[in-house]
């Protein structure tokens, strides 16, 4: 079965079917939410700040919601955290009526509930598949989202540069609701809900002091972070860059207009990340720790090789060829971390681990929308495209993670 031999379980494929109709809608909202600041503030460091902030919750509240996932039962978990971002969908267009500041807060928001459900959703996956089917799970889950990403990247274009902004919203909205009936549906093992009884679990606190102690001592998870959260922050910079060439440099006409652009250059990323999931599914669990590492500094050339395009044609096959590399990097390291981190301390592992990510990723928006405010997209993308390569080295000397 390869890849699709997980969706033979019919509990994952509802969580598997949840995710690819939530997918949808995000990708409509992030088009749409571009093209919402941009207009609103006409500046590439507005952009940079909107998606900085969607990465802020995950940093101060990340290690937290992962201990409390531990704790609950966690479908019902995904369940309550995609009706609250339902609503929170709904509210954006009309609070940002009210100033740029009011809808900072109602992204944050949204992010913040989006903590509680990714944990969720991870820690189910290996009690749902066998170990032996990890990796294609992986890989099926981000071949999936990247093909419901281009759905929604066109639609989302369509409506946006048709219809205006609130009708994306509206659809963003709808499909958290059906996520919500999908999840709720499904039949959870056991084993998979709330790890001993309220009465039995450790103290909250001990709980993430666990989970970072576990990453410090382990060698190959404690590299695997570093160089993971690391790497989050020249790719997240990427992406503002990258959307920063579509919007000034390589942008014409209207501003609703430059969705199309802003899609585009979207698109070729996502179809990028789904040639990466089928590809890297495909080679097994063998050597995960080498392709990890060599993807990294295949991102990292990429980069460069974006930067030196000089129209949006020419740029995309290199943004193609980003979201393979990043696919073949992140559905290892994914895989890595599930096979070699306790099963009863994954969720909260998996925080800390998410959260360092988050910070770096915080970073990396803020810091793009600067400098390619000052210097331009394109030398941002060079100096981005050779951090990865250093971690890339680093990676390599780390023979733990390079043998994993």
């Amino acid at each position: 079965m390869g890849v699709l031999g997980p969706l033979r379980n019919r509990e994952y494929r509802k969580l598997w079917f949840a995710q690819l109709v939530s997918v949808l809608g995000d990708k409509i909202h992030q088009i749409a939410a571009s093209i919402l600041v941009y207009k609103i503030t006409g500046s590439l460091v507005h952009v940079g700040a909107m998606l900085a902030v969607t990465t802020l919750p995950a940093v101060l509240f990340g290690i937290p919601a992962g201990a409390a996932v531990d704790r609950a039962e966690r479908k019902r978990v995904m369940v309550t955290a995609d009706v609250v971002r339902a609503a929170l969908v709904l509210a954006i267009p009309i609070l940002a009526e009210h100033g740029i500041g009011f809808f900072y807060a109602a992204a944050f928001l949204v992010a913040t509930a989006s903590l509680f459900f990714e944990p969720a959703r991870f820690s189910l996956i290996p009690d749902l598949v066998p170990e032996e089917e990890l990796t294609a799970a992986n890989s099926l889950d981000q071949a999936s989202i990247a093909v419901s990403e281009i759905a929604g990247l066109a639609i989302g274009a369509g409506l946006v540069a048709g219809l205006g902004t609130f009708d994306a919203f509206v659809v963003d909205a709808a499909s958290f609701v059906v996520s919500a009936l999908v999840i709720a549906r499904m039949a959870v093992p056991a084993r998979s809900e709330v790890a001993g009884g309220a009465e039995e679990a450790p103290p909250f606190a001990a709980q993430i002091a666990e989970g970072v102690r576990t990453i410090r001592e382990h060698s190959i998870i404690s590299a695997l972070t570093a160089t993971y959260a690391a790497a989050a922050l020249p790719m997240a910079a990427a992406n503002a860059a990258m959307q920063g060439l579509a919007l000034v440099r390589f942008g014409r006409g209207p501003i609703d207009g430059r969705a199309v652009g802003l899609a585009a250059i979207d698109a070729a990323v996502t179809v990028g990340l789904l040639a990466g999931s089928v590809t890297v599914g495909q080679s097994g669990n063998s050597r995960s720790g080498r392709k990890y590492v060599i993807a990294l500094a295949a991102a990292g050339v990429f980069l460069v090789g974006t930067a030196s395009a000089s129209s949006i044609v020419m740029a995309l096959p290199f943004v193609f060829l980003v979201g393979v590399a990043n696919m073949w990097f992140y559905v290892p390291a994914r895989s890595i971390l599930q096979i070699h981190a306790p099963s009863t301390h994954l969720g909260r592992i998996y925080a800390v681990w998410r959260t360092l990510t988050h910070a770096m990723l915080a970073a990396g928006y803020a810091v793009a929308g600067f400098l390619a405010q000052r210097f331009g997209p394109s030398t941002t993308l060079v100096c981005l495209g050779c951090g990865m390569l250093g971690i890339s080295a680093y990676g390599w000397s780390r023979a733990s993670l390079r043998e994993a």
